[in-house]
């Protein structure tokens, strides 16, 4: 099951760095990992630099990818954002405005996009 779960969030990933790179995104990070959680992908736009949570399902008889994006999981988002800043200061000076975004998407059962939802400042930092 890990092996499986590791493929779909690598698969999710591609597909969100992908949709992310046609709207004008940069994305200068994947995987950003610290004591407190993982960061998906750290991007930027237009002076701004964004931390994306992915989340991918495939259908949704089981519940949406934004009902997994909890209060809990924000804060560990926000935590493993500010150690990012610290370890990556000439980055963190470079864009001193940054958010959290999400991009949560299902996939059909043959593994087709059925949408694809990009979720702008889910939480303040």
């Amino acid at each position: 099951m890990k092996t499986f779960n590791f493929q779909k969030g690598k698969a999710g990933e591609t597909l969100a760095k992908n949709f992310l790179t046609k709207k004008g995104y940069q994305i200068v990070k994947s995987n950003f990992q610290n004591r407190f959680g993982e960061i998906d992908l750290v991007a930027t736009k237009d002076k701004i630099l964004v931390f994306i949570e992915v989340k991918l399902k495939i259908g949704e008889q089981f519940g949406l990818p934004e009902e997994m994006i909890t209060p809990t999981k924000i804060r560990q988002i926000e935590q493993t954002a500010q150690v990012f800043l610290q370890q990556n200061s000439s980055l963190a000076s470079q864009y001193p405005q940054y958010r959290i975004d999400a991009v949560c998407i299902v996939l059909d059962e043959n593994q087709n996009v059925e949408r694809i939802k990009h979720y702008e400042n889910i939480s303040p930092l």
